[in-house]
C-alpha cells in the first residue's frame, strides 16, 4: 500500500476537515458482487482509508442515495492527493 506523501515540508496528521466518498453499489465491484460483500468492501475500504488519513470521515453513497466520489475538504490539492490514493490503493479491500 502507497502512503499519502503530501507537501513534502508539512505532512498532515489530521484529515478532520475531509470525507471521502466511496461507492456502496455491488455492480460497482462486479457483476457477481452481492450486497454484503459490497458492504464488506466498505468497510475494509474505510479502514485503510482511516488508517491512511488519520480524522477523515468516510461516507458510502450509491446512485439511490446519491453523492460522489469525490473527496471533500477545504483544500483542493488535498483532496485530488486523498482521491488519487484512493484509486491506487482501493483494490486491496477487495
Amino acid at each position: 500500500m502507497v502512503r499519502p506523501n503530501y507537501n513534502k515540508t508539512k505532512i498532515m496528521m489530521n484529515y478532520s476537515e475531509y470525507t471521502a466518498q466511496i461507492m456502496s453499489d455491488p455492480s460497482y465491484y462486479g457483476s457477481e458482487c452481492s450486497t454484503a460483500d459490497a458492504a464488506a468492501i466498505c468497510e475494509r475500504l474505510a479502514a485503510l482509508i482511516t488508517d491512511a488519513f488519520p480524522g477523515i470521515e468516510v461516507r458510502t453513497w450509491n446512485d439511490t442515495i446519491g453523492g460522489s466520489a469525490a473527496t471533500l475538504g477545504p483544500d483542493q490539492s488535498v483532496c485530488d492527493e486523498i482521491n488519487l490514493w484512493i484509486s491506487s490503493n482501493w483494490t486491496a479491500a477487495l
